[in-house]
């Protein structure tokens, strides 16, 4: 089993900072074999030749693809140290995306690089021995600008913020605009080998932070009209600061005369790390995209609808959070990961670059009447309590302006200890006219403090009652 170590013993967390500081690729993987070139060789005709395979495109070109991910394996719960292991709960998922692309930019290669999607299905269920799940996408924000961004695929809705499940169905493994990574940068011909652009093997894999791309394709055979091509390799990273090692086996198929990669089936063996966010995971899936040529038609042949989503909206990439109770929303950038959620409690976790900055934790409180809440001085004395020997002292307290008519927030904010660690907490009592109440608690290190900024006021300043 991957002991999640690099070969020079470096943690896969660290070893990817040091990759995405430019430490370099790393090409591992031995010959595919003899006999499989040889038969490659043999269905050409013309070995020697050699062949560009780029993807290139205008703008306004359409484009239909389907990506559907199946996955089977356990679920690994993290456990504290010294605990025993808990038992692996087995794990299924199912999911399936299929949208109309317009590309709206290329850069300066001719590769798509921005695209304006009409998602026309989005689902996914999770099934299993593990809580059950199910999504799907709301009609409302079906259209979506896709952009490479920052070495990955940034996925918004100019009709309004998505929830974070509807993200997770959107903006995956196997996007069409990571696909162009795949292909070689310079002419090759039969049984030429490359490393995959960082792109893919960060798309393909999920992973949010690379340590080693290994991922390495092979130019099997070639006619007039398309190339095939082997992928073989390991990708190892992280992905919400848990880390992993994904074997993956497939191939993909280029379409020459529509410059683009029509199809992509890959095999996927993961083990991944239990991280702040996530369980651990040990599962094998089948990623599949197929990508076909397409006719302009509504609402992508709408030039005014494609202008405005084409624009800039600041607040385009913030989530909507819809409480399970259904009496609030908030609004939250995409640090924020949703950790657990029940009529009681939710938590929210916010990660920076894989490690963790900052708990939220929302409590639904008594109802206190209509338009009164929870006594103040009642108030300070349960967190002093709460805290008992953790209490340094009170770093600021008062009622928060800008709470809607009939409203309430009050904010406590406190020094304290962990250990030999420096705490903040900041505590807000939230109420609505109708006496419904809200406690919110935000926990981070003071080494985080200047990181964190005012995050919590952020989040707190867009709860909407409903």
């Amino acid at each position: 089993m991957d002991t999640g170590d690099s070969p020079e013993g470096r943690p896969i967390v660290e070893e990817a900072r040091r990759h995405e500081a430019g430490g370099g690729k790393e090409s591992v993987m031995g010959p595919i074999g003899a006999a499989a070139i040889l038969f490659a060789l043999a269905t050409t005709g013309e070995a020697g030749e050699r062949v560009t395979l780029r993807e290139q495109t205008r703008p306004v070109d359409v484009t239909r693809a389907v990506v559907e991910l199946k996955a089977e394996g356990t679920f690994k719960p993290g456990v504290p140290p010294g605990s025993p292991e808990p038992k692996p709960l087995a794990l299924k998922v199912e999911s399936r995306l299929e949208f109309a692309e317009r590309v709206s930019a290329v850069d300066n290669q001719g590769r798509p690089r921005r695209t304006i999607r009409q998602v026309e299905q989005a689902a996914a269920a999770i099934n299993g021995e593990v809580r059950p799940s199910a999504s799907a996408l709301r009609p409302e924000v079906a259209l979506m600008v896709a952009d490479r961004r920052e070495g990955a695929v940034h996925v918004a809705s100019p009709g309004g913020p998505l929830t974070r499940a509807e993200l997770e169905l959107v903006q995956g493994p196997g996007d069409p605009l990571a696909l162009a990574s795949l292909l070689p940068t310079k002419p090759v011909a039969v049984g030429d080998r490359w490393t995959v652009g960082d792109l893919a093997a960060r798309n393909l894999s999920g992973y949010d932070a690379l340590a080693s791309n290994a991922l390495e394709a092979t130019l099997e055979a070639v006619d007039a009209g398309s190339a095939r091509v082997r992928l073989l390799g390991t990708i190892r990273g992280a992905a919400l600061g848990g880390e992993g090692s994904m074997a993956c086996d497939g191939s993909f198929t280029f379409d020459r005369e529509a410059n683009r990669v029509g199809r992509l089936t890959l095999r996927r063996a993961e083990t991944r790390r239990a991280g702040p966010i996530e369980a651990g995971l040990d599962v094998k899936s089948v990623l599949t995209v197929a990508r076909t040529s397409a006719d302009l038609a509504r609402p992508l042949d709408d030039e005014a609808l494609i202008a405005r989503a084409d624009g800039p909206s600041p607040g385009r990439d913030l989530l909507l959070f819809n409480a399970p109770d259904g009496k609030y929303t908030l609004l939250h950038d995409r640090d924020w990961h949703l950790f657990w959620d029940d009529a009681r409690e939710v938590v929210l976790k916010r990660l920076d670059r894989g490690e963790m900055v900052a708990q939220c934790n929302l409590s639904a409180g008594p109802n206190a009447g209509k338009g009164r809440h929870q006594d103040l001085g009642q108030f300070r004395d349960d967190i002093r309590k709460a805290l008992g020997d953790r209490f340094v002292e009170v770093v600021g307290q008062g009622e928060v302006e800008g709470a809607p008519a009939g409203g309430f927030r009050y904010k406590v904010s406190v020094r304290g200890k962990q250990g030999d660690a420096g705490v903040l907490w900041h505590y807000y009592l939230i109420a609505n006219p109708d006496g419904d109440q809200l406690i919110a608690t935000f926990t981070l290190g003071l080494a985080q403090q200047a990181q964190f900024a005012d995050q919590d006021s952020r989040l707190i300043g867009s709860l909407v009652w409903k």
